[in-house]
């Protein structure tokens, strides 16, 4: 994290991520609306509406759950840890960990997130998990039996989960698009392609499915993939396989809170992280996040280490 960075326009956010790697160039045809200051890679996240247009979104908004008053970012089945509530509220959501993107053909290898504006009233943290040390304190049969499985995760399928989950401005996937970034398979452990770690990976609104790899193909085949991307239904095996071990990767001694500040620059691997949003009063409040991502590894990082010519 770099802080104090407040009066950074979008240009310099470019310009100073592109030292980490190559950046994604362009916004999803459905949320072109949220670039910002006109750089087509930067998109906006909050609820920041357009003064002079009667008001229209111009970020990126998914409500979130507000972190636990306990300040543990831990996941819980519902009402932050409360067995016996049937409350479906946002407020009593569980916390929406995830890595970014899984559904893309390439998936990212890193995101930045930059604080324009802070919610005056607080809230809306960013928390962070490492997959990669929670992956090693497993026991090994857990470990094998993950290494075995394969997300299926697709766009069409994250657009309508996150609006179905109480996100109604949330731009669903057109049909054209849909058809452009069919489901792709995704690997439940993911051995770094740099240091070699491997890491609990695949968690995102954008799976809607985890088999065993050597199923993963057949069940593409034969399933109904209109109900997961047109209705955002999800298929029991996330929650039994993938939601089961969040409890465990999302413990304290493998999380980290941020509380931003305005000008405060986060960067991060998502090959070996999760992350999830906050919530905030954004009846009363302004919350504005910019967002970067990293396509791929600066080829300097590379080649220093020996693996890249």
């Amino acid at each position: 994290c770099i802080r104090g960075l407040e009066g950074l326009t979008a240009r310099d956010l470019v310009e100073i991520c592109s030292l980490f790697g190559p950046l994604e160039r362009s916004l999803d045809d459905s949320k072109t609306a949220y670039q910002v200051q006109g750089e087509p890679g930067v998109m906006r996240i909050g609820n920041v509406r357009d003064a002079s247009n009667s008001g229209a979104l111009v970020s990126m908004l998914a409500t979130a759950p507000p972190l636990p008053a306990d300040g543990n970012p831990q996941w819980r089945r519902t009402a932050h840890g409360d067995p016996t509530s049937k409350k479906k509220t946002t407020k009593h959501r569980p916390l929406g960990w995830h890595t970014d993107s899984v559904y893309r053909e390439s998936p990212p290898v890193g995101s930045a997130l930059f604080c324009a504006q802070r919610p005056a009233g607080g809230g809306g943290a960013t928390c962070f998990a490492s997959t990669a040390i929670g992956l090693a304190d497993l026991p090994a049969p857990t470990r094998d039996r993950l290494a075995s499985l394969e997300c299926l995760a697709s766009l069409a399928h994250h657009d309508a989960k996150v609006r179905k989950s109480g996100s109604p401005d949330y731009p669903l996937l057109p049909a054209a698009l849909r058809k452009a970034n069919p489901p792709r398979r995704v690997p439940c452990v993911l051995a770094h392609p740099v240091t070699g770690t491997s890491a609990f990976y695949g968690v995102n609104s954008g799976t809607f499915a985890c088999v065993p790899a050597k199923d993963a193909e057949a069940f593409l085949r034969a399933c109904d993939l209109d109900a997961y991307e047109l209705d955002g239904v999800e298929h029991a095996s996330v929650d039994a396989e993938l939601r089961a071990l969040l409890p465990h990767f999302t413990a304290p001694k493998y999380t980290l809170v941020w509380d931003w500040q305005p000008g405060d620059l986060v960067v991060w691997d998502n090959r070996c992280t999760m992350h999830c949003a906050t919530g905030f009063d954004a009846a009363r409040d302004v919350r504005e996040m910019w967002r970067v991502t990293i396509t791929d590894d600066h080829p300097d990082s590379l080649t220093s280490m020996g693996l890249r010519q």
